[in-house]
């Protein structure tokens, strides 16, 4: 199991991937980084957290470390404001992080009950599911942290924490999350909407799925309509 091992700013992911010019070596923007996470303490954090940064949002669209390459949140970045790009780094870790999907299902439990929510009931769940674990427990701890930082979450106490409401997305935002999809968790160009799995939009309001297919028809992709099925083809 691979772990969530540090709470991400979505200001870090913003200004990270603002700095960053195609065609360089990461290794550049080490110490630059220090500067843009310079609340955190220590270099082993700063380096765990560049790491989970990258990770996701630079070396998944590549095949090789050595020079950064070009993908759509270096492009997207320059284009639009920080809260515009919030929701679409929020996906791309959900992606990114299968231990993320199994907390949003204890979280959604939990939010059944109560506005509040409690890191131990979440953690001693996921222990009783996957034992007990420093990875589970780091996780849980630094996902619902990162759920602060994007707004989420408002932490009320040690292990208390308001649930404040989903991200209300535009359709340009939509058309953006979907192409995030395929490419990242599907790694695919071909998309049926019925098969998404709804862990990764739950922190979003409902949203009319064919409406946005429909809107960017011939613009972003080709909408197939079969038998019970919506498909998307990205050109």
């Amino acid at each position: 199991m691979i772990g969530f091992d540090r709470p991400v700013k979505p200001e870090w992911i913003y200004e990270t991937l603002k700095m960053i010019q195609v065609g360089e070596k990461p290794s550049k923007y080490n110490r630059l980084f220090e500067y843009i996470a310079k609340e955190l303490i220590g270099k082993e954090g700063k380096r765990k957290v560049r790491t989970v940064i990258f990770r996701s949002f630079i070396y998944s669209f590549q095949e090789k470390r050595t020079i950064i390459e070009n993908n759509k949140f270096i492009e997207w970045v320059q284009g639009h404001p920080l809260v515009y790009m919030q929701p679409l780094f929020l996906l791309k870790l959900l992606l990114d992080y299968e231990i993320t999907g199994f907390i949003i299902k204890k979280i959604d439990l939990n939010l059944k009950e109560s506005s509040v929510v409690s890191s131990k009931i979440i953690t001693q769940k996921m222990v009783q599911q996957f034992g007990d674990r420093d990875v589970v427990r780091r996780s849980v701890r630094s996902f619902l942290k990162t759920l602060v930082h994007f707004r989420i979450f408002k932490q009320l106490g040690t292990y208390e924490y308001q649930f404040m409401g989903k991200y209300n997305l535009s359709d340009e935002q939509v058309k953006d999350l979907l192409l995030i999809y395929m490419d990242s968790f599907l790694k695919s160009k071909v998309l049926d909407l019925s098969q998404i799995d709804p862990k990764h939009f739950y922190f979003f309001e409902e949203i009319d799925l064919f409406q946005i297919a429909r809107k960017y028809h011939t613009k972003n992709w080709e909408l197939i309509r079969d038998t019970n099925r919506n498909i998307l083809m990205v050109r």
